[in-house]
């Protein structure tokens, strides 16, 4: 078995891979209960994350409702799971030139020149884990209440 991660290390590569701006899955819930999940495109911008999907959307629907979601990237044996609430929500047209922007370059795409109604969301993480196969389950704890732990 390979030496475990200390919580720093996880947060660096937590860190690492968000700025990566890759493809996530994102989960929400309707607040029935009902779950939903897609995939993403992504914007970490330092602090939030920031995601467009069509403002009709069931996604857009769950996270307006509840204010929360989940996000999971990595693959089985280097998972990282985010859980979120959204710090606010505008449709692409009248977004902020400098997020509409900043979106688009780390995405690859502008939702600006898709069709359909599409909302920006930012999202602030609450809770982070981050961990390696089933050796380390223990610790995988990386963000709690916002704060990163160290």
């Amino acid at each position: 078995m390979s030496e475990l991660r200390s919580t720093g290390q996880r947060k660096s590569d937590v860190l690492a891979s968000l700025a990566e701006n890759r493809d996530m899955w994102l989960a929400t819930s309707s607040p029935t209960g009902r779950p939903h999940m897609i995939a993403v495109s992504s914007w970490w911008d330092g602090k939030q994350v920031v995601i467009a999907t069509i403002g009709t959307s069931r996604t857009a629907r769950n996270l307006d409702a509840t204010g929360l979601g989940r996000f999971a990237l990595g693959s089985p044996d280097d998972v990282v799971m985010i859980d979120v609430r959204v710090l606010d929500s505008v449709p692409v047209h009248h977004a902020d030139p400098l997020l509409a922007a900043g979106f688009a370059a780390a995405a690859g795409w502008n939702p600006l020149e898709e069709a359909g109604s599409w909302k920006f969301f930012r999202l602030t993480p609450l809770e982070v884990q981050a961990y390696r196969g089933y050796g380390e389950l223990q610790g995988r704890q990386v963000m709690h209440d916002s704060q990163w732990l160290e």
